[in-house]
């Protein structure tokens, strides 16, 4: 935890840490816009989501996911929170560093840095993993907390899931065939391809690739 940010009033001090995680947020947000960085960019994962073609508009589409071994076999372990990457359910509360982005959370965020600040610490979270990656499935509040508080880890109730529908195979668009020539953009031997040019859980992909939908 931050002790250095501290004025002896516990009521204070909770709302400095809200308003300077705010603070912070807003100005990710600003600067990814100077630098003409996508929204998207910015905005925590979602578990199995699929990013949908240019243009289309709207969230892309979701893939089913399911738990693996025993019902409630969730293990308890301190997950650092930077491999925490996005969620089970979107919110449009939380930056993808989980910082808050709305004062709709304000209230249930500084009753839960009081009782971190307390010392009566918090309950907690719980969290899907999946293919090496966390989302949360409860507890996007507290993790804001904790980030904001300085902590590198938070205690939680760990579930392994998988995606019923792996992504489908990832191709290059610059990559050339034998003979030199470049596939088509849109159309590969009568086939779409849908581009894609984010991973949700990595960010910007290094080159624009080309997605088959099916």
């Amino acid at each position: 935890m931050n002790r250095s940010m501290r004025t002896g009033l516990l009521e204070q001090d909770v709302r400095d840490d809200f308003d300077r995680a705010r603070r912070r947020a807003s100005r990710a947000k600003m600067a990814g816009w100077l630098l003409g960085r996508p929204a998207s960019r910015n905005r925590l994962a979602v578990l199995g989501e699929v990013a949908s073609a240019p243009g289309a508009g709207g969230p892309g589409r979701r893939l089913e996911y399911e738990r693996v071994g025993r019902p409630g076999s969730a293990g308890e372990a301190m997950v650092p929170i930077s491999q925490i990457v996005g969620t089970v359910e979107p919110t449009r509360y939380f930056d993808r560093q989980f910082r808050p982005t709305s004062d709709h959370v304000r209230a249930r965020f500084q009753r839960i840095a009081a009782e971190v600040r307390s010392g009566r610490g918090m309950d907690p979270v719980e969290l899907y993993r999946c293919s090496g990656s966390y989302y949360v499935l409860d507890g996007r509040h507290r993790i804001a907390v904790a980030r904001a508080l300085g902590q590198r880890s938070v205690w939680a109730l760990v579930t392994e899931v998988r995606l019923n529908n792996p992504a489908p195979p990832v191709r290059h668009r610059d990559r050339a065939d034998p003979h030199g020539h470049f596939p088509d953009p849109c159309l590969d031997r009568g086939v779409p391809w849908q581009c894609a040019t984010e991973d949700l859980n990595h960010g910007p992909l290094p080159n624009q690739l080309l997605i088959s939908p099916w």
